[in-house]
């Protein structure tokens, strides 16, 4: 536990941890505020192709749960890019400033320190995630309230009850999490085989 509570320190002590936060919580709010003035203009385009055969009004259609949708979509890339630049950053950051070596000189196994690196780069992912739907999901709501979630697909739309929707997005962001892991896992394993913070990116980002 003392370990952990120093990789956690370390990795929150840097000021580019706080970079995913920032750049997170900028995009988040962007979104929300140009949904709050124009999300019925924006609507009505979504919808345009299909007027003539279904009919929805702008205010039903706008509400949390249609804004959270939006901003899943769009932070689709930057989320796994932000936590492999964390993840990537645990072993290949330490042998870049040359504090690896003294890392292992002390009286810790090399499984133990790898674990505990690993354990804080989940802990960064998970906080990190659990950032994204406070923001996203009950910002949302708050702002924009609830109602029934119309997705369209093409010439299709689906539609869903608003009582049949919350547990939908808790179950996202549990898948969220453990694919998010799966993308630290990799940024960590490839930190172990690089001194340089950006090589670790690049695997996970093809």
């Amino acid at each position: 536990m003392q370990l952990l509570r120093i990789e956690l320190y370390k990795i929150f002590k840097r000021p580019r941890t706080f970079i995913a936060f920032g750049v997170i919580t900028a995009i988040i709010l962007l979104v929300q505020i140009a949904m709050k003035f124009g999300g019925e203009e924006y609507v009505a385009l979504v919808m345009s192709g299909l007027s003539s055969t279904f009919d929805a009004p702008a205010g039903q259609v706008l509400n949390g749960y249609f804004v959270c949708y939006m901003i899943l979509n769009l932070l689709l890339i930057h989320v796994p890019i932000l936590v492999a630049l964390i993840a990537g950053d645990m072993i290949s950051g330490e042998a870049n400033m040359g504090t690896l070596r003294l890392l292992v000189t002390k009286p810790v196994s090399r499984t133990n320190l790898l674990l505990v690196k690993f354990i804080a780069a989940a802990v960064y992912t998970l906080s990190l995630l659990i950032w994204v739907a406070v923001l996203s999901l009950l910002v949302s709501i708050w702002l924009f309230g609830t109602n029934e979630l119309f997705v369209a697909r093409g010439l299709e739309v689906n539609i869903l009850s608003s009582s049949d929707i919350l547990w939908r997005y808790i179950a996202a962001f549990t898948f969220a999490s453990v694919a998010l892991i799966t993308v630290a896992s990799l940024a960590f394993m490839f930190s172990t085989f690089s001194v340089n913070s950006i090589v670790p990116l690049l695997p996970v980002y093809v």
